[in-house]
């Protein structure tokens, strides 16, 4: 019985994807006019190594105007580790979701259609930079977004380092060992 139990146990986590939101400080360029932000949540999920990044409620400032765009989310794309960091890339075109931040009542991003996304991220378990450029055709432009990001301290039982403690540092522990 007991056997039976630990491989259960031992399929569930298997299933749990590791994820790290990192607090990142956000430059967005547009037509030459640059605008900063503090305090902005990016995920980066991981699940054997294929990455989702997710900037989530992402909302322009323009002459002082906030102008609230929504979800942008890459997934599926491949990672390179390398140098201690790992790299992700992205160029397609995504749907802009809209967010649910409840100060915002209308998000411009489900309106925009599919719009070109060029993506680079660089990560660790503590730090994230990435560029963004989103090709907004229709209005003629070219949104930079240039993220700078650091993950929570780790806090104790959180193994994996994701920030949290869940059942993935559960799976950690196991790998560790079924390794050793």
């Amino acid at each position: 019985m007991k056997k039976v139990l630990f491989t259960l146990a031992a399929l569930c986590c298997t299933m749990a994807l590791s994820a790290t939101t990192y607090t990142s400080h956000i430059k967005v360029t547009v037509n030459g006019s640059i605008t900063e932000q503090d305090q902005v949540p990016v995920e980066v999920v991981e699940d054997d190594n294929t990455y989702t990044l997710t900037l989530k409620n992402f909302v322009l400032v323009a002459e002082g105007i906030p102008l609230p765009v929504g979800n942008i989310e890459v997934a599926g794309v491949k990672g390179i580790d390398e140098y201690g960091y790992t790299t992700i890339m992205f160029n397609s075109p995504i749907a802009i979701t809209a967010g649910d931040d409840p100060q915002y009542d209308f998000w411009m991003g489900p309106d925009l259609g599919e719009v070109p996304i060029d993506m680079v991220a660089r990560f660790t378990d503590s730090a994230l930079n990435a560029n963004i450029d989103i090709n907004l055709e229709a209005l003629g432009q070219i949104i930079g977004v240039e993220l700078f990001g650091v993950a929570p301290a780790a806090k104790e039982g959180d193994v994996n380092k994701d920030g949290e403690v869940n059942i993935s540092d559960v799976n950690s522990v196991i790998k560790i060992i079924l390794n050793n």
